[in-house]
């Protein structure tokens, strides 16, 4: 426990210091641009999405400084956190080139996706079980196209919650916490930096964690559950994401099947800003709800 404290502790003071350093190099050489933001957003144009580069650095250094580096519980994460990453990193850059938001398709960005999330599959050593406390689901071979569909979906959810300021990042802490709590060993070099993170993304956001951030983020908590044998944990858990990305999907769906919208804007978080709340009430909801998800599943699994 103290040597996982200590990683903690390193990561959130590299990732903290990274982002100063980056932020003050990045500063006028690229921005958020207009087309990436709804545009009840728009005044948050300029703000740098080097967020997610900077906690990824600072978890990748973080990790090095742990005991079982090569135990699988860690070192599987961390090449999640750095494969989906380095997908979310050229994203980003696409979008910084072109300035108009324009990054990877929609279908080539999912076919980096399922590809990545194929090859993580082929080589993690993984048990072909779902398991609630004392009840246990063999899938046999069906387990690991539901592996390869829980990275993938885990991933775009987490992305596409990414869209007001601390709110991907605080709703995360949840789950990488109760990771932590059930099963070593596990790395606390992304909660170090997470946190480290927060500082610079909490409301009013001076950095994005972008498509990096995002991708990498939701890879390591997908591996980590899928390793520790905690899919429904983390499922149930990291329901607000899940909401996020059925709210988003229903949307597409229901104007591409019957021409008409189900929420004024979609995702979740979105909506509720379209009909008025405001954007630190959302949050601070949200966040709660994460919460009371992460300490529910925490309980239901002691």
């Amino acid at each position: 426990m103290g040597r996982r404290i200590v990683v903690v502790f390193i990561s959130f003071t590299i990732t903290f210091v990274l982002s100063k350093v980056l932020l003050s190099l990045y500063r006028g050489q690229g921005s958020t641009s207009k087309a990436y933001l709804p545009d009840f957003h728009v005044k948050k144009e300029g703000t740098p999405i080097i967020g997610g580069v900077a906690f990824i650095l600072g978890s990748s250094i973080a990790t090095f400084f742990e005991r079982d580096f090569f135990a699988p519980t860690i070192i599987y994460p961390f090449i999640a956190l750095l494969a989906f990453g380095a997908i979310g990193f050229v994203d980003d850059l696409l979008k910084e080139r072109h300035k108009r938001g324009d990054g990877f398709t929609s279908l080539g960005k999912l076919a980096l996706q399922l590809l990545a999330s194929i090859v993580l599959v082929a080589v993690l050593p993984l048990r072909t079980t779902l398991t609630f406390r004392s009840i246990t689901l063999e899938l046999g071979w069906w387990y690991y196209p539901f592996a390869v569909l829980f990275i993938t979906s885990f991933v775009n959810a987490v992305n596409i919650t990414d869209g007001l300021d601390g709110l991907a990042s605080l709703s995360a802490i949840p789950s990488l916490l109760l990771l932590l709590s059930f099963q070593g060993p596990f790395s606390g070099a992304l909660l170090g930096a997470l946190i480290a993170f927060v500082w610079y993304n909490y409301r009013p956001a001076k950095t994005f964690m972008g498509d990096s951030g995002s991708h990498a983020l939701g890879a390591y908590i997908a591996v980590g559950a899928l390793l520790t044998n905690r899919e429904v944990l983390i499922l149930f858990a990291g329901s607000l994401f899940f909401l996020e990305l059925f709210s988003s999907l229903v949307q597409i769906i229901s104007i591409r099947g019957f021409g008409r919208k189900i929420f004024l804007i979609a995702p979740l978080h979105h909506a509720f800003e379209a009909a008025g709340f405001a954007e630190g009430k959302i949050v601070q909801t949200f966040v709660t709800l994460s919460w009371v998800f992460a300490i529910l599943s925490f309980i239901i699994w002691r």
